[in-house]
């Protein structure tokens, strides 16, 4: 009889993981309204250059973020901010749209001589994420979006670009992920001045783990090569992400570039979501 119980019990352990499995990373998450994925806090415009969750999500957000350069030997120092709207639809349960906008973008700027200060509306992207291919635990999801001319940092010369990638995903159970991002980004100038055009390809590898349902650390690594494969930036990123019942969530981001060509001390910033 004990004999007949503990293979009955160790069948129900041997069944478990399979059952997990069969749900997909995607269903696993401890919660909802907590954030996944990569941070999303960049160096470039609105969420270009910041890779993308493969979970498809539908949320809306409303976030800060900032950055600084100092360079005392050049006599030069700038501080920009913007805030940012997002959303999300997932139109299908392996399809998202997505959208963020830099509702309103801030810069300033003082060298030796001048000082300046620039307050106007940012970029905006749109794109899409499909969630192809999953095996248990493990998920892939292509991304694609543009990024629009709108901003109007510069009255003569609009920025058109795009980018397109691919999200990984790994979550063995629900409170640890793997994640990942790698993708191709391009930009133009349009109008009067010189077209300056850039392409930039962006690698990211991070972990998640959450505490319990209401609390989750996270921990990237960024590396983005430039024009003629140039290192713009090697850059650790961190985040503490939050959930307040079983829709609000909040994240607080930050990333240090320690190698490369860009030359911002820091960025970081604050996201607000609601997940529908």
């Amino acid at each position: 009889m004990n004999m007949s119980r503990l293979l009955s019990a160790l069948a129900v352990l041997l069944l478990l993981p399979a059952t997990a499995r069969a749900e997909g990373g995607c269903e696993q998450w401890i919660s909802p309204a907590l954030a996944e994925g990569p941070i999303t806090f960049g160096f470039q415009s609105a969420d270009v250059a910041t890779g993308r969750r493969a979970c498809p999500r539908t949320e809306v957000g409303f976030g800060v973020q900032g950055g600084a350069i100092i360079e005392t030997e050049n006599f030069y120092g700038a501080v920009t901010g913007a805030g940012l709207l997002s959303g999300s639809y997932a139109v299908r349960p392996d399809l998202e749209v997505f959208a963020t906008l830099e509702a309103l973008r801030f810069q300033f700027v003082q060298n030796a001589t001048l000082t300046g200060t620039t307050m106007h509306l940012g970029q905006l992207t749109v794109g899409g994420t499909w969630m192809a291919l999953t095996r248990g635990s493990f998920v892939l999801s292509p991304s694609a979006r543009l990024e629009l001319p709108t901003s109007f940092a510069s009255p003569r010369t609009r920025t058109l670009g795009g980018e397109v990638g691919a999200a990984m995903l790994y979550r063995p159970t629900n409170r640890f992920e793997v994640h990942g991002y790698a993708g191709v980004d391009v930009s133009t100038a349009l109008g009067a001045g010189a077209a300056l055009p850039r392409a930039g390809f962006l690698m990211n590898v991070g972990t998640e783990y959450a505490l319990c349902s209401g609390f989750a650390a996270v921990l990237d690594a960024n590396v983005h090569f430039g024009h003629r494969a140039v290192l713009d930036y090697v850059a650790p990123a961190i985040g503490l992400r939050f959930r307040a019942g079983e829709h609000f969530g909040a994240e607080l981001g930050a990333s240090l570039p320690l190698l490369g060509a860009e030359r911002a001390l820091a960025i970081g910033g604050l996201k607000l979501t609601y997940r529908m």
